[in-house]
């Protein structure tokens, strides 16, 4: 069987959408000998494909080019598909939500979810909600969508009525990069690098409405005014500089508002130091209103990360009893949790042990193992 795939995240490996391609590709090759893989994508790759497979450019011709938007929709609907067949492709692939309107191979889609169908912010203009009505209609002309928790394919049978039996769940999984970092002078060096001391509180998962960041901010000032600790400081990953508008509510004016400015770091995380930041710090915190997954959680839970966690959408399906588990819109409830875990040692560690223990549930290879059992069900 010749499997065609969507690379187009290959541009972009940071994304969720690109961490998921590059972690299944790298999984598929070391379970699957007896299919060939092709990698399709509109522009040529800077690095070398994951495991060694071939990629194929097949750029947009003509003005479309020229504009990032209209290319990839031009990509997505006409040349990747076409490229598919040109390639002879016994099955494509896409690993994000973007399936064509005309099928002209048998196509597996994986959905992450569909919160700019489900929450009207994240369709702040007539161009995404036109594209969102578009990719809305074309997933019903796919043979089979993969989906990565059972809360996304509730939302999928309700916004877009697909049958159930047209939805397989099949979970993600932290890299295997996340595990945890016990070298003292390697924590110190990070700490070091972002301005933190020896007790600090982690954040990171973007900084949208949804993610609820503001809240945490609100939260954490109570937490300080209650701990009586100078030193203890929320690190948030991300730089509010980057995006703005009101998808993306800028916490630094609730933080200067509550004297918590010189107590919160904002820095971009760099990959290489996430494994190392997550197993130093006193606790991960994850207040967001609406997951399709909860990778940032289970990566921290991998580094043996005590969680406080949302108890909302997907995460109960992640996190399971290895976080505390709170209503993320209410503040008291979730200091009540930082501080629970920040004044017992006891309760830290064995938070901690069960982490590592509800991350081994998920795994690449058997992310691997069950798409490869749906490509078969398709051919």
């Amino acid at each position: 069987m010749k499997i065609g795939v969507n690379a187009q995240f290959l541009q972009f490996p940071a994304t969720g959408s690109g961490q998921y391609l590059t972690h299944l590709l790298e999984a598929l090759s070391t379970i699957d000998q007896h299919n060939d893989y092709l990698l399709l994508g509109a522009r040529p790759i800077t690095k070398a494909a994951p495991a060694g497979y071939p990629y194929h450019s097949y750029p947009v011709p003509g003005p479309l080019a020229k504009n990032k938007n209209s290319e990839k929709v031009m990509w997505e609907q006409f040349t990747g598909p076409a490229a598919a067949r040109k390639e002879h492709v016994d099955l494509l692939h896409i690993p994000y939500f973007a399936p064509p309107l005309i099928r002209r191979t048998p196509t597996v889609v994986t959905i992450h979810d569909v919160i700019p169908l489900r929450l009207p912010a994240y369709q702040p203009n007539s161009k995404i909600k036109a594209y969102m009505q578009l990719i809305a209609r074309a997933a019903h002309h796919t043979d089979m969508i993969i989906t990565v928790s059972q809360h996304a394919k509730q939302d999928m049978m309700d916004v877009l009525k697909l049958p159930a039996e047209h939805i397989h769940v099949i979970y993600e999984a932290a890299g295997e990069e996340y595990k945890p970092v016990t070298d003292p002078e390697q924590i110190a060096q990070a700490r070091t690098r972002y301005g933190l001391g020896e007790r600090y509180i982690f954040y990171l998962g973007g900084l949208d409405q949804r993610k609820n960041v503001p809240l945490l901010v609100q939260a954490f000032a109570r937490l300080h005014a209650q701990s009586g600790d100078p030193e203890l400081k929320l690190l948030i990953a991300g730089n509010p500089d980057k995006q703005k508008g009101p998808l993306f509510p800028d916490p630094r004016p609730v933080a200067a508002e509550l004297g918590m400015t010189d107590k919160i770091v904002y820095r971009f995380v760099e990959e290489e130091d996430k494994p190392v930041l997550y197993s130093g710090a006193s606790l991960f915190v994850f207040p967001s209103l609406y997951e399709g997954f909860g990778l940032d959680p289970l990566e921290a839970m991998s580094c043996g990360a005590p969680v406080v966690c949302s108890n909302r959408t997907s995460l109960p399906e992640v996190v399971g009893d290895a976080a505390l588990s709170v209503d993320p819109e209410d503040i008291r409830a979730l200091v009540d949790a930082m501080s629970s875990l920040l004044n017992d040692p006891a309760k830290r560690a064995e938070l901690s042990a069960r982490s590592l223990q509800q991350a081994q549930r998920f795994n690449w290879q058997k992310t691997a193992q069950e798409t490869l059992a749906v490509y078969e069900e398709v051919i």
